[in-house]
């Protein structure tokens, strides 16, 4: 094997590892975003208000303090895996961060419902889950700017991204992130096995 496939292929196992730390962040933080109960109001007995330390304990799991920062891990994590998987069958990668052109990319490369499947669901806008299809609609984007969508108040271009639908969801919050995690624990399995077989087992 050339010394060129060599490198290529360890880059595809870089990025697929790459992209099982972010969505093990995100399938961590999911968890305990549901385990605590997605709190974004508090009730209190007596007179006063909650301090500030009791307010942020008791949100300090919820959509409305780490539901944007998790998604963000999310979907970094989703390109990282595009990117491993274009790799892995000795594509080059353009820098950018259009998970469409990317996703259209793996489907080309790999005839697999299960891949398909996983990330239509996360980047064609009619199939995403509705908390993320109603920020996209509010905001006008779709989620080929999720580097930006989820990372600054506005985009480069100077409009505005809508947070405030990815915030208090509570029950429809836990169901969302609820189904990522359960989505991400396959999804990195399976990106594994499908890494490990482009690379001829020097991903086990």
């Amino acid at each position: 094997m050339k010394a060129s496939v060599i490198m290529e292929k360890f880059e595809a196992i870089r990025l697929a590892l790459m992209a099982c730390d972010f969505w093990q962040l995100t399938a961590n933080a999911a968890e305990e975003l549901a385990q605590q109960g997605n709190h974004c109001s508090l009730s209190y007995i007596g007179w006063g208000w909650p301090s500030k330390e009791e307010w942020e304990n008791h949100t300090k799991w919820s959509d409305i303090n780490i539901g944007q920062p998790v998604l963000f891990n999310f979907y970094h994590g989703i390109e990282l895996s595009l990117k491993a998987l274009i790799v892995a069958k000795g594509q080059k990668i353009k820098n950018n961060h259009q998970l469409s052109k990317l996703v259209n990319q793996v489907g080309a490369l790999y005839k697999d419902e299960e891949l398909t499947s996983f990330y239509s669901k996360y980047v064609v806008l009619d199939k995403l889950p509705k908390i993320l299809y109603d920020f996209c609609r509010e905001s006008d984007m779709t989620m080929d700017l999720y580097f930006q969508s989820l990372k600054y108040p506005t985009s480069t271009k100077g409009v505005e991204f809508n947070h405030s639908v990815l915030r208090y969801n509570e029950d429809s919050g836990i169901e969302l992130f609820s189904e990522i995690r359960a989505d991400v624990v396959f999804i990195r399995d399976k990106l594994k096995h499908v890494v490990s077989m482009e690379c001829r087992d020097e991903f086990a």
